[in-house]
């Protein structure tokens, strides 16, 4: 009862766009699936990389911000080969002036804390 309580003050509350949320969120749950091998893993990070940036672009032209962002995969072991990080031409220094490291370094540190 709770959770349909929950369920309608969610639609209710976001009406234009919670099937939107809802889909994104399933896609999303598919990025955390580990019965995959090494190479499906590579894929599905690279796609998802693919499509983030993507919408990170669309989001940047309709609102004018910059972002940089870090994707790692997140199974230690398996995952070692997977990390990204991408910056917006307005913030193409952020990661060196806010961190002081450079791209290949905060990749590594960003794994460290998954």
């Amino acid at each position: 009862m709770v959770h349909k309580k929950c369920y309608e003050l969610f639609k209710k509350e976001y009406h234009d766009t919670w099937q939107d949320i809802l889909l994104k969120f399933e896609e999303s749950t598919r990025y955390m699936e580990t019965g995959k091998t090494v190479t499906q893993r590579q894929q599905l990070f690279n796609k998802s990389v693919k499509r983030f940036t993507q919408l990170l672009i669309a989001l940047s032209k309709a609102h004018g911000i910059e972002m940089a962002f870090i994707m790692a995969g997140s199974i230690v072991n398996q995952d070692a080969s997977l990390g990204y990080a991408y910056t917006m031409p307005g913030a193409e220094d952020f990661f060196m002036e806010r961190c002081h490291t450079d791209t290949n370094a905060i990749i590594s540190h960003f794994k460290a804390h998954i």
